[in-house]
């Protein structure tokens, strides 16, 4: 059952905070092909051709472990490791197979003429959420990108949400977040802000029974609703 949504007032929100993979770019083939990599080091076979990730909202360790899980393996114990071996994986890439979601350029681009604040809060590590950003030229104008190692922690929880508003110098109830998994919406909740659901990404329907004020498919849609607003926009 969804939650019902109440109009976004645009010229409220002062600052916008990102999920990344799932909501800005699509990089399920790179995770699952660091996936795959990871699982032949333990000795196993690589994943099959269409495989479907269990886990796309959780930290790298819990993304990994899960897949072993699903394939009837022995999951790891020492989650520290398995990570490690993943991120490697991951970042080795080249070219990365990641792509940003259409729209996604021109709508970060209104937010930086507007002056909204722009954020990144992630479960991927901090270091490579940036390089994946440089890679797709949209680094410019965060004033913060956080990872699940930036403060230790990972959605849901409400904190590094919470230390990315900190950091950007905005209060929970000027700012909206975008997310696309129940993790996201969870940790928005958590931390008294409004949750912004991208539909199409990595999650399922345990997000559509947290609160949310928008649901959206696309960012072209976003753009047309604030060019609706735009006369009364006081950002």
């Amino acid at each position: 059952m969804s939650m019902p949504q109440s109009p976004v007032q645009w010229r409220q929100v002062k600052a916008w905070v990102f999920d990344l993979d799932g909501t800005l770019l699509d990089s399920r083939p790179d995770i699952l092909a660091a996936a795959s990599d990871t699982l032949v080091d333990y000795g196993h076979a690589p994943l099959p051709a269409g495989y479907q990730l269990p886990n796309l909202f959780g930290t790298a360790g819990e993304l990994v472990r899960d897949v072993f899980v699903e394939r009837g393996y022995p999951a790891p114990t020492d989650l520290v490791r398995l990570r490690a071996e993943f991120e490697a994986h991951y970042a080795a890439q080249n070219p990365s197979q990641a792509r940003l979601y259409d729209g996604v350029p021109q709508w970060l681009d209104w937010a930086r003429q507007q002056g909204v604040a722009l954020g990144i809060c992630t479960n991927k590590l901090e270091r490579l959420a940036r390089d994946g950003m440089q890679q797709l030229d949209i680094a410019e104008g965060f004033g913060a990108i956080t990872g699940s190692d930036t403060y230790g922690v990972g959605k849901p929880s409400p904190e590094p949400l919470l230390r990315t508003l900190v950091q950007l110098g905005v209060a929970p109830q000027e700012t909206l977040f975008f997310g696309d998994t129940h993790a996201d919406a969870a940790c928005a909740q958590a931390a008294g802000v409004r949750f912004a659901w991208h539909s199409v990404g990595y999650g399922d329907a345990r997000v559509q029974a947290l609160p949310q004020v928008l649901r959206y498919a696309g960012y072209g849609e976003l753009l047309h609703q604030v060019g609706a607003q735009q006369p009364a926009l006081s950002l």
